[in-house]
């Protein structure tokens, strides 16, 4: 009895043990391929920094080291707290590529966020969905770490600031200048006076005037008609 006690046991746990190796083998086996992420204006060794309601684009490197094609298929992205990564505070976008990432090749994507958020440091998870030709898919993480949001830079340099200034500042000068003509004197007109002209001058003038009347008479005219004879 103690004999077929222990075949039994013998057989289920060989039983187990190659359904648990079977199970083993028909797992696809992981790609190899390195991913890394690259953000806009970073500097080595410090977090990174994305500017709170502008379009940051992170560049996503993905290095096919394996000898088959390989599918990338999406990039989606979690905001979450710093301290706890489970603790969501916003999903990003998913966006969908579709592109094929061939053997022994790099490929480059870029995944861009763009969300409102106060100026703090929260963490950041990345994660790249990969397929083989069977159609195996593969999560792959892209970034998981911290980040900072930061308020974009302000700047004194804008063009409808300037039109603004160079508005207000005419119509200051319109209301300097309006100001200014209404406060100044009139200008006094002066009335030149014709000297008086003496006796012999006058008479001058006269018979100038005369001469000039009579120019336009013909020669014929001027003349004194004869006296007829009377018979």
């Amino acid at each position: 009895m103690l004999g077929l006690k222990s075949t039994l046991k013998a057989l289920v746990c060989s039983a187990l043990l190659f359904a648990s190796v079977s199970a083993q083998a028909s797992v696809p086996t992981l790609p190899n391929v390195g991913v890394s992420a690259e953000f806009p204006n970073a500097i080595a060794g410090l977090t990174p920094d994305l500017i709170s309601g502008d379009a940051n684009d992170i560049k996503v490197t993905f290095r096919n080291s394996g000898k088959t094609d390989l599918k990338v298929n999406l990039i989606v992205g979690t905001v979450v707290e710093p301290t706890d990564f489970n603790t969501v505070i916003r999903n990003l976008t998913a966006y969908k590529y579709s592109t094929t990432l061939k053997a022994e090749a790099t490929l480059v994507h870029t995944y861009t966020i763009k969300m409102e958020h106060p100026s703090r440091e929260v963490g950041l998870t990345l994660m790249a969905d990969l397929m083989d030709s069977s159609k195996n898919h593969f999560p792959v993480v892209v970034y998981n770490s911290t980040v900072n949001f930061t308020e974009p830079a302000q700047s004194w340099i804008d063009v409808q600031l300037i039109f603004l200034y160079v508005l207000i500042a005419g119509i200051f000068v319109a209301i300097g200048m309006f100001i200014k003509d209404a406060m100044a004197p009139e200008a006094k007109t002066t009335k030149k006076k014709t000297p008086a002209m003496t006796p012999e001058e006058r008479e001058a003038a006269l018979e100038k005037m005369k001469v000039l009347d009579e120019d336009w008479i013909p020669e014929h005219h001027k003349k004194s008609p004869r006296a007829t004879k009377r018979r």
